[in-house]
């Protein structure tokens, strides 16, 4: 799996991903300021999973179908609990999080398929 890990979610956790043996690119390191449409528009061209903490991709998702897509909602923002909750939702649902919209927080995981019916 491939992952663009948005300038919300932070460098670190692109990095944790890359030590897990995964392909994972940062906004910050390659795109750094690009607005929303730009880094979907990114993802979708090169079959990322995008991971972000910002809402408003879940409005993008709808139209420009992602690989999948992560939207942290985390009470928890410190990058210490990005990284414990990336890494647990990676572990776990593995090659299931492509065509799908998984919102997590620290309490739940909501999977909605991005595919169209």
């Amino acid at each position: 799996m491939k992952f663009l890990v948005d300038e919300s979610t932070g460098i670190i956790v692109s990095e944790k991903l890359t030590q897990m043996g995964f392909d994972s690119i940062s906004v910050i390191a390659c795109m750094r300021g690009a607005d929303d449409e730009e880094i979907m528009k990114r993802a979708v061209a090169e079959k990322h999973i995008l991971i972000t903490n910002d809402k408003d991709f879940g409005r993008l998702a709808g139209f420009y179908k992602p690989q999948g897509l992560i939207l942290l909602r985390l009470k928890d923002e410190r990058t210490e609990n990005k990284i414990k909750i990336v890494s647990f939702v990676v572990a776990t649902y593995g090659e299931a999080i492509v065509g799908n919209f998984l919102v997590v927080s620290e309490r739940k995981i909501r999977i909605k398929s991005l595919e169209t019916k």
